[in-house]
């Protein structure tokens, strides 16, 4: 059985059940619940204390909403730049260290290029590159390129197998997830 194999279908069902309707909700619908809804699902609402939004008078996650209405999806904007620009946004508004939400707010917004920073993606990527500096956004990138590069081949034969998209964007979160999982 191929390693990728329930990375595949996990990723598929929580694609379908979270991350498509939340891209949704973000791109046309209710922008503060859909930041809500991301905060909560990846444990992001820590990093933004309500002392720096609604005990100031304004709407739960309002500065993240309004920090991300420079970063539109419009491929204009370097991705790797602009997470790590979001981030010291994010870091000035709420006054915590926000790289991992940053990454994962820009890939809900765009959909494509952004790379989602995550401890436990970054716990297996140093495993495999034990010279991998933490909060290095560039090198974190350069990594999982990398490791990436070497497993897509085996992702791809998955999803064909399995009956899942085969298009790069799709096997790039599923290795993300794959990531996420073995750093538990």
């Amino acid at each position: 059985m191929n390693q990728f194999a329930g990375d595949v279908s996990a990723y598929s069902r929580y694609a379908a059940e979270f991350d498509a309707p939340i891209r949704c909700e973000l791109l046309y619908g209710d922008t503060h619940g859909a930041i809500g809804q991301i905060a909560g699902k990846y444990r992001l609402a820590r990093c933004f204390p309500r002392r720096f939004d609604v005990d100031l008078g304004l709407p739960r996650y309002g500065p993240i909403v309004s920090a991300l209405q420079a970063y539109q999806p419009d491929g204009s904007s370097d991705p790797v730049l602009a997470v790590l620009d979001l981030s010291r946004d994010l870091q000035r508004c709420y006054h915590k260290g926000a790289l991992s939400a940053a990454s994962k707010f820009l890939w809900f917004l765009w959909g494509r290029e952004v790379l989602i920073y995550d401890r436990q993606a970054f716990t297996t990527l140093q495993r495999r590159f034990p010279a991998l500096p933490p909060r290095d956004y560039h090198s974190y990138c350069s990594a999982w390129v990398a490791y990436f590069t070497e497993c897509a081949e085996s992702i791809s034969t998955e999803c064909n197998r399995q009956g899942f998209s085969v298009e790069r964007p799709f096997l790039e979160r599923v290795f993300d997830w794959h990531l996420w999982r073995s750093g538990k």
